[in-house]
């Protein structure tokens, strides 16, 4: 881990801890990211470059298996789901990075995700006919190939999946929308304008449940929303491109940035709507962003190939 900037990716926030993906490409198209509670780990897909581990207190990433690519990834039951769009795959990998097993996809997918009350695997598919949410039961066992088990349809989406688990809900974008489905009942529940001309990014989920932060696919802004009443109570933008959002369940910080776009924002509720903490400087291209739980945020540098972590001050 270093700090300092790199002229060939644009300019880098002083305060950035740069994370180098040891043997990974010099340039990646980064996509997702999520942190693990289990493991205490951000997970990095870096496409050709496979799945990496990143320890968020020291810095320190590991590449996870041998794999062709991976595209989008979630842990589970201290397992490791990673899915390879081009390949048509979902390959699990045990606590130790070793392929266990893996499931053939009949269409191209977006996104994986894990959800924990159910077991199942839920993969995002907005090319299939019709679009949706294709679901795969997990077996018991160390090695539980996954199993074809339902399929929701979302017309015009789904753009990506957020889980509230209390609620036991999912929250995903379709055109200009935020929707809500029954995790059990596996029905969508809820379908409320974002104001925005159309949507991009993970929904992100409060800590308690209460407002979803739903994002933009221009001009990096995002719109805070009430279930309860299905109405926007904030909104902010952070200029650039598509919006990417994140959130903090530690410090009750949202954060967005625009890709392409130079800025990432710190947000902080307010009676007003929004109040801005923090801006920092990113490099311009870079199509991810998280937070862990120890006081840390983290987004893409594309050009670069690497991770760039930012410490959220006010988890001091």
């Amino acid at each position: 881990m270093s700090c300092g900037s790199d002229s060939s990716s644009g300019p880098v926030d002083p305060s950035a801890h740069v994370v180098d993906l040891p043997g990974a490409a010099g340039v990646i198209d980064f996509d997702d990211i999520v942190y693990s509670r289990a493991l205490d780990r951000v997970l990095v897909p870096a496409r050709e470059s496979g799945l990496y581990l990143v320890d968020p207190r020291n810095g320190t990433a590991r590449r996870a298996g041998r794999l062709g690519s991976a595209d989008s990834a979630d842990e589970g039951g201290r397992m490791l789901f990673v899915l390879d769009r081009e390949a048509r795959t979902i390959t699990v990998l045990d606590e130790r990075g070793q392929v266990a097993t893996s499931v053939k996809l009949d269409v191209p997918a977006d996104y994986v995700r894990f959800v924990p009350s159910r077991r199942e695997l839920w993969v995002t598919e907005p090319a299939a006919s019709p679009s949706g949410i294709e679901i795969f039961a997990l077996g018991s066992g160390a090695a539980p190939a996954p199993r074809r088990s339902g399929f929701i349809a979302v017309p015009d989406g789904p753009e990506a999946l957020a889980l509230a688990t209390r609620r036991r809900t999912a929250y995903t974008h379709a055109g200009a929308d935020l929707l809500a489905i029954d995790i059990d009942r596996r029905t969508i529940d809820g379908r409320w304008p974002t104001g925005c001309p159309g949507t991009h990014g993970f929904p992100r989920v409060d800590a308690r449940e209460r407002r979803v932060l739903a994002s933009c696919a221009s001009n990096g802004e995002v719109a805070l929303i009430d279930p309860a009443s299905g109405r926007a109570v904030a909104r902010e933008a952070a200029g650039g491109d598509e919006a990417l959002p994140g959130y903090s369940p530690t410090t009750d910080h949202f954060y967005v940035r625009g890709d392409p776009g130079t800025k990432l924002v710190t947000l902080q509720r307010s009676k007003a709507g929004f109040r801005r903490v923090r801006t920092v400087n990113v490099p311009q291209d870079g199509h991810c962003l998280t937070a862990d739980e120890s006081g840390h945020y983290w987004t893409c540098d594309a050009r670069a190939g690497r991770i760039l972590q930012f410490e959220d001050r006010a988890a001091r």
